[in-house]
């Protein structure tokens, strides 16, 4: 039998939590600061910025993501869908990221510290929210298909953010 739920948040989903809002909040300073193109005067940068997705400037993009990813966090408590659907958008996203990565080594041969930065906060966040996901709790069948749903979730959105970088995102000519 499953424990009831506590009225209150531990301080381990606090710490999580603030963790998710740091990191995607980070993922949006970093995005803009992106978009005014002088914070970074590296080659690589210079080069990222020949990149579109569907013709969108990746910054904007990046500004756009970030800004739905944090309405979801906010809102995510209120209704299981928008969990999953913030969880699906963070995961699809880390998809999207290994394209843009392959690009930045093999494509343009350099690394940009603020595609890097946005990088890493993607991965935090997703690390964040298997963590906040494999809370302790007593298993039992309803805990495994749930969980089964859920690595089912975040494999499909990463090979699905993968597939969409690699046939959205090209180089401006």
């Amino acid at each position: 039998m499953r424990k009831p739920e506590a009225p209150f948040r531990t301080g381990y989903q606090r710490t999580i939590s603030a963790l998710l809002w740091l990191s995607i909040a980070t993922g949006w300073l970093v995005s803009v600061f992106y978009v005014i193109q002088e914070m970074c005067l590296a080659t690589a940068c210079r080069e990222t910025i020949g990149f579109t997705f569907l013709g969108i400037n990746l910054g904007w993009l990046g500004i756009i993501y970030f800004s739905l990813l944090l309405m979801l966090l906010w809102r995510r408590r209120k209704s299981i869908r928008l969990h999953w659907a913030l969880a699906a958008m963070i995961f699809a996203g880390v998809g999207a990221e290994f394209r843009l990565l392959w690009i930045q080594k093999y494509v343009i041969g350099g690394w940009c510290p603020l595609c890097v930065s946005i990088c890493c906060a993607l991965f935090c966040a997703a690390i964040l929210l298997v963590f906040e996901r494999n809370q302790p709790a007593e298993p039992d069948v309803t805990d495994k298909k749930c969980l089964l749903m859920w690595v089912v979730l975040i494999l499909v959105m990463i090979a699905s953010g993968l597939s969409v970088a690699i046939l959205g995102v090209k180089a401006v000519e």
